[in-house]
């Protein structure tokens, strides 16, 4: 029986933390799946869903993980996943954009929206450059579910609110 498991590692930028994390996923006869990794201030940062034939291969990839922590700087943290393909939606049916100047609380304000409305992020990323004039200007971009009992016109007028609220723009696209 397939088992998945999913790997967290997070830690100060240096050369070769892919190759350590993919070293040890290999020689726990493990698969890479689906993965994201990112540079997070000076700080590496990845996420990987890695998947096993062995049912015995939790406790080698357990002792893998806990040996890549042991390293400088690097936290590494070891989930498996006990309900594989429950839950909600994951094919992405929506982009919600946000653009405009950096402030408290934009990230907290879209997403309590969408969850409000049972509407499942699916990816998520934001981003902060410094614009011509100086000023912080954030960018957020987002994949989600929208239910089918969502009403898309009620869903863009509350995000048309909420972006006037911000003084933001946000935009609602189909994929």
């Amino acid at each position: 029986m397939k088992r998945e498991f999913i790997i967290s590692a997070v830690g100060r930028n240096v050369t070769g933390i892919v190759a350590r994390v993919s070293k040890a996923v290999y020689e726990c006869a493990c698969n890479f799946e689906d993965s994201r990794m990112t540079l997070l201030g000076n700080h590496f940062a990845l996420m990987i869903l890695v998947t096993a034939e062995d049912e015995k291969v939790h406790q080698d990839l357990e002792a893998s993980c806990e040996r890549l922590g042991q390293e400088k700087d690097l936290n590494v943290t070891l989930f498996p996943v006990k309900d594989a393909g429950e839950g909600p939606g994951t094919e992405p049916n929506y982009e919600i954009r946000v653009k405009g100047v950096d402030r408290m609380g934009i990230v907290y304000r879209a997403t309590q929206l969408l969850a409000s409305r049972n509407i499942n992020i699916v990816e998520l990323e934001t981003r902060i450059e410094t614009g011509r004039d100086g000023r912080s200007l954030f960018t957020m971009r987002t994949s989600v579910v929208v239910p089918r009992e969502v009403d898309g016109e009620s869903l863009r007028r509350d995000l048309k609110y909420l972006a006037e609220d911000l003084q933001e723009t946000i935009s609602l696209t189909r994929i």
